[in-house]
């Protein structure tokens, strides 16, 4: 049986532009939560949920931008489908973004925090998406 294709939503510059700005703002608040040296990681796990809603809103940006389109998918995992599309970096883009939306679940909604190598993992694939997400944006 086919998978059935992913729930989008058309968009353009104006909309990339926008979630790009949230994508910024993201990551500005998960580096200023993030405290990997704080033993405890007391902010760990809201770091990296709000690096993942970055990475979220980076990949709408990009989608927007490149392909007229983003995932208005239940599963986060769809919008790696679009992404892999985007060229030249949207294989390594999709990637990116599968490992942030693997450790969601942790982060958002888990009894166990994320750990430090989760948090500074999740900072960095974060970090990547934005500038991807700028360089798509640029053209």
């Amino acid at each position: 049986m086919a998978r059935k294709q992913p729930r989008t939503q058309a968009c353009g510059e104006p909309q990339a532009r926008q979630r790009l700005g949230h994508a910024r703002s993201f990551l500005v608040v998960a580096e200023l939560t993030a405290d990997v040296s704080d033993p405890s990681l007391e902010y760990g796990s809201v770091a990296a949920s709000v690096a993942i809603l970055a990475g979220i809103a980076a990949a709408d940006a990009a989608c927007c931008k490149e392909l007229g389109k983003r995932s208005r998918s239940d599963d986060h995992h769809d919008a790696e489908l679009l992404l892999e599309q985007i060229t030249p970096g949207g294989k390594r883009a999709a990637s990116q973004l599968r490992q942030l939306i693997d450790i969601k679940d942790t982060a958002h909604y888990g009894f166990i925090d994320v750990s430090a190598a989760q948090l500074k993992r999740s900072l960095r694939q974060a970090r990547h998406l934005v500038e991807f997400a700028e360089e798509i944006v640029r053209r």
